[in-house]
């Protein structure tokens, strides 16, 4: 009979291999696509065997809708980590969650692909609409949240907060396209003259 501490290490192992395969997925993606992305493909990149995927994922759509959870959770946790360090104000707010998604585009290319990839292929979009769309909705209502504690104004407030949001999908795009030429400096600067944009009340 295994001890407790025997045990706990399997488990501990289970997860760093889960994670693994997780990572190998998002990995596969960027570099080949969803139809691409095959649980041999997977195994390959994570240098493991096909069989230990079979353990922890029984199907290639389970294994991508866990690295598209935990693209979602990286996002959440560098958000919140990165507006816990600022002021509290609400203009300030606006203005961080810009400037996070502008480090967090240059940071996880990886994830912006596999957050592409989903978007544009049909199954995958269907299935990320039901499951995540919810949750970046969130997002957007807590910038038009922020935006309405300065404006007053729950319908103005929830246009700057579109505005916000294609802002970045626009930025994310060209990051996901090109991004050996993305000049983070720059978009930094553009970022902070947006927010003084959307920001204001006009």
């Amino acid at each position: 009979m295994l001890s407790k501490k025997s045990k706990d290490l399997r488990i501990v192992r289970g997860e760093d291999s889960r994670r693994c395969l997780v990572q190998a997925a998002i990995t596969a993606v960027a570099q080949y696509g969803l139809a691409a992305t095959t649980l041999n493909v997977v195994a390959k990149i994570a240098g493991v065997s096909r069989t230990l995927i079979g353990f922890h994922f029984s199907s290639k759509e389970q294994l991508l809708d866990a690295a598209l959870e935990s693209a979602l959770d990286t996002y959440d946790k560098s958000l919140r980590k990165y507006l816990a360090q600022i002021n509290v104000d609400s203009q300030i707010q606006i203005e961080g969650h810009i400037l996070h998604d502008m480090y967090f585009a240059a940071k996880h290319s990886e994830l912006l692909s596999l957050w592409f990839a989903n978007w544009g292929e049909v199954r995958a979009t269907k299935k990320y609409r039901l499951s995540l769309l919810p949750i970046d909705n969130k997002y957007r209502n807590e910038i038009a949240e922020n935006l309405n504690n300065l404006f007053k104004d729950s319908q103005l407030s929830m246009q700057r907060a579109i505005m916000v949001d294609n802002f970045i999908y626009g930025v994310w795009l060209e990051c996901h396209l090109n991004p050996e030429d993305f000049d983070l400096e720059q978009y930094l600067l553009v970022a902070k003259n947006f927010n003084e944009l959307v920001a204001t009340k006009r």
